[in-house]
């Protein structure tokens, strides 16, 4: 690895939402209707789980939430722009190729058009890299404000001793990731909130599945926007 590797600190491993200008893209859009997507390996048992906490978090924010099933990279793009890395969550420092996260854009945003729906979110169970900014390896998750979808990533979630802080952390980065979409890129500072920055998996276990006062208010003035 080499040393510019080496000081590439934890900033690496984060939910990254896309830098844009919110006054060009807020438009009156809620309530909405939010497709969940699985691309890659994983589990329908926690899609009921996903849906109770955005349903709770965002309430009345979503006419319904749709699962839109389940994908798999085309083979044929599979090899295209992926980056070999070591994975520095692994203590065997095992060479990952990182997919990125465009890919994953496209497939929500067909979904999507295929279902009418306004909101999109994937799971995907491979390592990512932002297409937004190429030096940003194994992201937690990303939001793409202005396609109104955006992906998390649960490869460095996982915790083998314990399925349930691996449910928990799945769930937190969902949150945050359609909490992006709907009140837009930038991070809060409240230390419990789920709209916290997270650059490790140590901040997300710190973190609680609820917004902030803060935030909360947030989401009302956009109740107030939207006349609902």
């Amino acid at each position: 690895m080499s040393r510019y590797r080496k000081r590439q600190n934890f900033l690496i491993k984060q939910a990254l939402p896309l830098q844009v200008t919110k006054k060009v893209y807020r438009q009156s859009i809620y309530p909405c209707y939010l497709g969940i997507s699985f691309i890659g390996n994983i589990s329908q048992t926690i899609l009921k789980k996903i849906k109770f906490y955005l349903d709770q978090i965002f309430d009345s924010f979503f006419f319904d939430i749709i699962f839109m099933g389940e994908r798999k990279l085309d083979p044929s793009v599979i090899d295209l722009n992926i980056k070999e890395e070591f994975n520095l969550l692994d203590s065997t420092s095992k060479r990952v190729f990182l997919q990125p996260t465009n890919k994953f854009y496209s497939i929500i945003k067909n979904q999507m058009k295929e279902n009418n729906l306004t909101l999109g979110i994937g799971l995907t169970n491979l390592p990512i890299y932002s297409s937004c900014d190429e030096k940003i390896l194994f992201l937690f998750g990303e939001a793409h404000i202005r396609h109104r979808c955006a992906i998390v990533s649960i490869f460095n979630l996982s915790d083998f001793l314990k399925s349930g802080i691996f449910l928990s952390r799945i769930i937190k980065e969902t949150i945050h990731e359609v909490g992006h979409l709907i009140l837009g890129p930038e991070h809060c500072l409240g230390d419990y909130c789920v709209m916290r920055f997270s650059a490790n998996i140590i901040e997300i276990d710190r973190k609680s599945f609820h917004l902030c006062k803060k935030c909360k208010l947030k989401l009302g003035e956009i109740k107030v926007l939207d006349n609902f």
